[in-house]
């Protein structure tokens, strides 16, 4: 009796190493296993996990998202997600951890790359583990406080009245129509907008617009704006325009607008 318990302790024993000995190298270095697809098991220890998905919920593949730890600088785990959205990266070190995420795509030929809104966005300890989902939002203020998920259109006003040369013109009354050019950057289709222009911290215009490709027109208190693109061409009635990059993940339309004269 004894030897035969002996016997199954042992083979325990080599079971119960052949397991935990084994190491998953798409685990270990952060990038998606083989599973392809987060577990509905809650939170793991040591474990970053998550999903992205599009504003349709969609699964979004090739996001990346980074778990930047808050101890070392420039020390960040990046890793993209896969065909199901799904992404995990290994943090078992004694660290704290800030999720982050961006879609890069291509639209109209040009590259961008736009930040997704966690649906939680606190940091975490790294041996704790957490879950963080994202979503790709066209518009509406960003987690981390520091502006909108859309961008800008902004314009530079002749403030002469050629009716009136004692009369100088307000942003504020200028009002903006952007209509969609085919559908926006994530594929949906956008709708028009119609909107008094605001002032903010970069200058006069339209804030957190869905990325897309727009004609624009423009009035002034009921009479029409001359329009272009802000340092070349001729105005015109209206003009079409894409979003450019100001700096990484920041996009504008800068228009010029006048009345016209004659």
């Amino acid at each position: 009796m004894g030897k035969r318990l002996m016997i199954c302790v042992l083979l325990m024993a080599l079971t119960g190493c052949g397991t935990t000995g084994i190491i998953n190298e798409d685990r270990a270095s952060g990038s998606v296993g083989q599973e392809g697809s987060v577990d509905d098991g809650g939170i793991e220890p040591g474990m970053l996990k998550g999903r992205v998905i599009d504003a349709a919920g969609r699964p979004i593949e090739g996001a990346e998202i980074a778990a930047d730890n808050q101890l070392l600088y420039n020390s960040n785990l990046i890793v993209r997600t896969d065909g199901d959205g799904s992404y995990r990266i290994d943090t078992n070190i004694g660290a704290t951890f800030h999720a982050t995420g961006t879609v890069i795509t291509q639209y109209n030929g040009q590259e961008y790359r736009l930040s997704l809104a966690p649906d939680d966005d606190a940091s975490f300890a790294g041996p704790s583990g957490a879950i963080r989902n994202f979503t790709w939002k066209l518009s509406g203020k960003r987690a981390d406080g520091l502006g909108f998920y859309g961008g800008k259109v902004l314009f530079h006003l002749d403030m002469t009245d050629p009716l009136d040369p004692n009369v100088f013109l307000e942003d504020e009354k200028v009002q903006l129509s952007l209509t969609p050019e085919g559908p926006l950057i994530d594929g949906s289709a956008g709708s028009p907008i119609v909107a008094m222009a605001t002032r903010n911290p970069d200058g006069s215009g339209l804030e957190d617009v869905p990325i897309g490709r727009y004609r624009i027109t423009a009035d002034y208190a009921g009479r029409p704006l001359a329009v272009k693109l802000r340092g070349g061409g001729d105005y015109a009635e209206e003009v079409t325009a894409d979003f450019a990059p100001i700096m990484t993940g920041v996009y504008w339309i800068e228009l010029e607008l006048a009345l016209p004269r004659g």
